[in-house]
């Protein structure tokens, strides 16, 4: 029992969550046919998976996680291979793939440009409602910071390190990209004097003064700006982000909030940001990630034919016809 603590203890929790759906399916599975669940055969792997496919039909995503869930703990009989290196299985997933390839979740991407137009008119940070500058300041740092909502849930203003035109945050606890010998990191988020309306530090530097007496001992950055005043969950300051999409303009039945590291990152390397700089503000370990996920072209607002009809004078008006 004692190692299968341990052992469960290498799942992130949102990995066991995940697990979890398809080892219950598979016992589930198991139960109905009167078979053992800890170990089988790889044919009654596929027998399990075209139910998934036929009976539920899910795609190449989640009968790939069903795989890698059961293999972790289950063991294939009268053979050497795994549930994830078995040929049978591996050719299935590879049909699957081939049947209903999985698309990205967003062929492109939100204008950052849109939503700092819309945070600029929330202004000034001493005076706006703390209702308006918290949540202000989570769609600034997720922006800017190119941060999961975790991080910004498990920043500390303890960790919280003011210079003169800029911000040091230490995250130290265990992030999705942690691994062993990488566990913390440090953003460095730069003043944008060019326009204060929309500088990081600036908000930063307010909404923790203006916080100071309703937060009493507690030291994490973001709190719930209704009383009582407590630690915000990851759940709050996600409906926070997506309430300034929302407010924005943004299709969020379209965009989620994890969105806005793509639509910051993206922008940034549009505007020629050194790769090495954006993997790193974004914690990733390699150019592939981005490149796959999170590099979208921004899409455009209206349809070309839409937008070149609703000009006012039409795209060929300064052409001088004979």
């Amino acid at each position: 029992m004692e190692s299968a603590r341990i052992l469960g203890a290498s799942w992130r929790n949102s990995t066991k969550k995940q697990y979890n759906t398809y080892i219950m399916k598979w016992k589930k599975f198991c139960q109905s046919q009167k078979l053992p669940w800890t170990h089988t055969k790889g044919e009654r792997l596929l027998e399990f998976f075209n139910q998934m496919y036929y009976r539920e039909n899910v795609g190449y995503s989640a009968i790939n996680t069903a795989r890698s869930a059961l293999a972790s703990f289950v063991l294939l009989e009268d053979c050497s291979y795994t549930v994830g290196t078995h040929p049978l299985v591996c050719r299935y997933l590879k049909g699957v793939f081939q049947l209903r390839t999985p698309t990205p979740r967003y062929s492109g991407i939100w204008d950052v440009s849109i939503v700092l137009d819309y945070l600029r008119r929330l202004t000034p940070a001493h005076k706006m409602p703390l209702r308006e500058l918290t949540l202000k300041l989570s769609m600034l740092l997720a922006s800017v910071s190119a941060q999961r909502v975790q991080t910004l849930h498990y920043m500390n203003i303890d960790n919280v390190n003011f210079k003169t035109d800029s911000v040091e945050i230490f995250a130290d606890e265990l992030l999705k990209q942690s691994r062993p010998g990488n566990i913390g990191m440090t953003l460095k988020l730069n003043a944008f004097s060019q326009d204060k309306r929309i500088c990081v530090v600036h908000y930063l530097r307010q909404y923790i003064h203006r916080t100071k007496d309703i937060r009493e001992t507690e030291k994490h950055l973001f709190v719930t700006y209704q009383k009582p005043h407590k630690r915000a969950s990851k759940d709050t300051i996600a409906r926070w982000i997506k309430a300034i999409l929302k407010a924005s303009g943004i299709d969020t039945t379209k965009f989620r909030v994890h969105s806005t590291r793509a639509a910051s990152t993206s922008s940034a390397n549009r505007q020629n940001i050194p790769i090495s700089d954006i993997l790193k503000q974004a914690g990733w370990a390699n150019e592939k990630t981005f490149e796959k996920f999170y590099n979208k072209p921004v899409e455009s607002p209206a349809p070309f034919d839409t937008t070149v009809v609703s000009t006012k004078a039409g795209i060929f008006s300064s052409i001088n016809v004979p």
